[in-house]
């Protein structure tokens, strides 16, 4: 269950942080909601759409340059690295469930 809890610290924790707070973003937390998001819509594919949507949300009032360059940064980067692999560990079916119970949870 260890997927479970990072996919419930990014979304009940980081994500909260990332999505009230007005620029610039923590580069750190961005990288780990989006690759969070991002695994989430890779393995369950059926419910992409609504991971994409909230990446959307994430970023829905930032000018774009910022967004690129927040994602060009180290920070992001080694930040992003880390999430896919601990998420990449988990076993398909908990991480499809854990993805599920966080679109269930909002």
């Amino acid at each position: 269950m260890k997927v479970y809890r990072i996919v419930c610290l990014v979304a009940g924790f980081l994500l909260p942080q990332v999505a009230l707070a007005k620029l610039p973003f923590p580069n750190d937390a961005f990288g780990k909601v989006e690759a969070t998001l991002d695994f989430c819509a890779q393995v369950d594919a059926h419910s992409a759409p609504k991971y994409q949507e909230r990446k959307k949300a994430l970023v829905k009032d930032v000018p774009q340059k910022e967004v690129d360059e927040a994602r060009e940064s180290q920070e992001y980067k080694e930040a992003y690295s880390w999430i896919t692999d601990e998420l990449g560990k988990a076993p398909k079916n908990q991480a499809v469930q854990a993805c599920g119970a966080y679109l269930e949870s909002k």
